[in-house]
């Protein structure tokens, strides 16, 4: 089968993202890394309304303390990365969804050995955003938080963070930000020069990628890696959305109880599903005219039907179509460690962000089953969605 380059044919209840061209796939997770600040920024903001800046920035550092913990050594283990120096470290750096290659969070590099780095992060869309909507913001986030979460971000505990340059800035054309990464070795241990292990060929001339075990390049992109190193790296961001949401969810619990969890929750998700799933309707040539073409979008965000949530359909006609979701990672977690957040999740919450998830408010949604289930062998959940023709 050819590969795909967007969503205009017919759909495909069997879809996996390998079917996809590496062409869309880098599209793809363009909007993922949207999607994944528009989530951050949808808890933190419901949470300062509720209770303030400080608990904000509290659960906001906890939660990024978590992600970087659970996830970015995973990174590191799927792209074959030893994490025996500095600039191994940098290379970890280069992958998450919040990454340094790219356009979110470009940076420049000088590498003085494979121990000893400095990074210039010179354009942050997360502080010109501050600048231009709320400057006390900038301390908190810039100050306080971002030098743990880059400790932690860099997996090796044995490298010394300095931040040599922090906001506010005097001016918009200042750089962002500017870090200083060392880690110390044994006197007489041999120390690679930046000749040695930097590669900083153009972006084209940057060879295909099936793993990052080599030299590091500062001018790396998503393009120069191949399919399938994309494809386990999508797995990880996939995970990693997990994390981030129950990072928050978490640290609102532990201060406020599961009711203020849940309502934080649903906000995000509601928030997070009207600002970036008509993206993804965009990108894929969608047009949103049938159920069939809302269940199309429902199979590209990072909490998608396709490979974290397989479903499969009973179409019955393009506008009228039954869904079971087969496997559910969120609830069969839920019912090993926290069965009270079962009916939540899966009862009250579920039903008005799949509505928003679909994009096309004429789809009428109906669950037909709902956990708690008997049995793990029996199915998570089942959806009815239906436009009634006039």
């Amino acid at each position: 089968m050819a590969e795909l380059n967007d969503m205009s044919g017919p759909f495909n209840p069997n879809l996996r993202f390998s079917d996809f061209s590496k062409e869309f796939l880098t599209k793809l997770i363009g909007v993922w890394q949207w999607a994944w600040l528009q989530m951050d920024s949808a808890w933190f903001d419901e949470v300062k309304k509720r209770w303030g800046d400080k608990v904000a920035w509290e659960c906001d550092l906890e939660m990024w303390l978590r992600v970087a913990e659970s996830c970015n050594p995973r990174y590191a283990k799927l792209a074959s990365i030893p994490l025996d120096n500095v600039v191994d470290s940098l290379k970890v750096l280069q992958l998450p969804l919040d990454n340094t290659m790219g356009g979110i969070f470009p940076v420049k590099y000088d590498i003085k050995n494979e121990n000893h780095a400095v990074v210039t992060v010179s354009r942050c869309p997360s502080l010109e955003w501050c600048e231009n909507n709320e400057a006390d913001r900038i301390v908190p986030m810039c100050r306080q938080n971002e030098p743990k979460i880059i400790k932690k971000y860099i997996v090796n505990p044995n490298i010394e963070v300095t931040a040599l340059k922090l906001p506010p800035r005097e001016s918009k054309d200042d750089i962002a930000c500017r870090w200083e990464y060392k880690l110390n070795v044994p006197e007489g241990k041999n120390v690679r020069s930046k000749e040695d292990v930097v590669d900083e060929r153009p972006t084209d001339q940057i060879p295909e990628l099936n793993d990052y075990s080599g030299p590091f390049y500062p001018n790396l992109t998503h393009k120069n890696l191949s399919k399938d190193l994309i494809l386990k790296l999508m797995n990880g961001y996939q995970y990693a959305w997990i994390i981030m949401s129950g990072g928050y969810y978490d640290a609102v619990k532990k201060r406020y109880g599961s009711d203020a969890a849940n309502g934080c929750e649903l906000a995000s998700w509601m928030r997070v599903g009207e600002k970036v799933n008509p993206r993804y309707a965009k990108i894929a040539n969608i047009q949103l005219n049938t159920v069939l073409d809302s269940l199309k979008v429902t199979q590209l965000p990072l909490d998608n039907t396709v490979g974290l949530y397989p479903a499969e359909y009973d179409i019955k006609s393009p506008n009228h179509v039954v869904m079971t979701v087969t496997k559910c990672r969120t609830l069969d977690y839920f019912e090993k460690a926290e069965p009270e957040r079962i009916v939540p999740m899966c009862h009250h919450l579920e039903k008005p962000v799949i509505e928003k998830y679909l994009v096309n408010p004429k789809v009428k949604v109906t669950p037909l089953i709902l956990p708690p289930r008997k049995s793990p062998e029996d199915i998570a959940c089942q959806w009815e969605f239906k436009i009634d023709q006039a």
